[in-house]
């Protein structure tokens, strides 16, 4: 009986989930996508990224990512630079071919950006979201077919810097983002495109590709691949021990 009423908790938690991202204030958006993801404990997966810049040839990586909250993660660069990347909770270290020992730093200096990619869940959007953690945001009349569209704005109502789409299941579809000035890519507008959408638990959806496109002096294209996705399985301690690891 306990395990059923469980069950049925876990199942209204997440069903609310996604109405309350297509009804909570629009201050509030952020927060509740962020919400949508919190059942995930660990997740397993395989990225392969194409880039191509001005519709050049494109260069591929292809990395085995392991992570866990509690701000750990461990990347194996299998294609574009043989990389390692153990992180356990307090430390940073990378190893790159041809390293005696690997590099070490606290968790605690590394830059938004790494933090960013640190504490989102691989194959969501929470990564590609985090810029706009601060502004002002405010309801736009959504175009089909999205049910709803939120504005993000610069600090004072300054025009919007971003928008955010969302479907009529509550997941994010798409996000135009303008870099702002003190940005080092100032002006530049990236957009991307959130596919392949599957339910990895109930309430839970991850993209299975991601297509980004930066619009600047250059223009750059993006593809990001999820594969072999596996969400909360056992994880031993041993993968983020970076004793085990080098």
């Amino acid at each position: 009986m306990r395990a059923a009423f469980a069950v049925f908790l876990f199942f209204g938690a997440a069903l609310a989930g996604g109405g309350s991202v297509l009804t909570c204030p629009p201050g509030e958006v952020l927060a509740a996508v962020s919400e949508q993801y919190a059942p995930v404990s660990n997740l397993v997966c395989t990225v392969r990224r194409e880039i191509s810049v001005n519709d050049g040839d494109a260069a591929t990586t292809m990395s085995h990512v392991e992570w866990a909250r509690g701000d750990r993660m461990r990347v194996q660069v299998l294609r574009g630079g043989g990389r390692r990347v153990v992180i356990d909770g307090t430390s940073v270290y990378v190893k790159r071919p041809g390293d005696a020992e690997p590099a070490v730093y606290l968790v605690e200096n590394q830059t938004p950006t790494q933090f960013a990619n640190l504490r989102s869940v691989p194959a969501s959007p929470e990564e590609a979201l985090a810029p706009l953690r601060g502004m002002e945001a405010s309801d736009t009349a959504p175009a089909p077919p999205y049910a709803r569209t939120v504005a993000f704005a610069n600090e004072g109502g300054a025009a919007p810097a971003a928008t955010l789409s969302l479907d009529s299941e509550g997941r994010v579809a798409r996000l135009e983002y303008t870099a702002p000035p003190q940005d080092g890519m100032a002006g530049c507008v990236t957009i991307s495109l959130f596919k392949g959408a599957f339910e990895a638990l109930p309430g839970v959806w991850l993209f299975r590709r991601v297509e980004t496109s930066v619009a600047g002096a250059d223009t750059i294209d993006a593809i990001s691949r999820f594969d072999s996705i596996t969400v909360n399985d056992e994880m031993p301690d041993a993968v983020f021990d970076p004793s085990q690891n080098f």
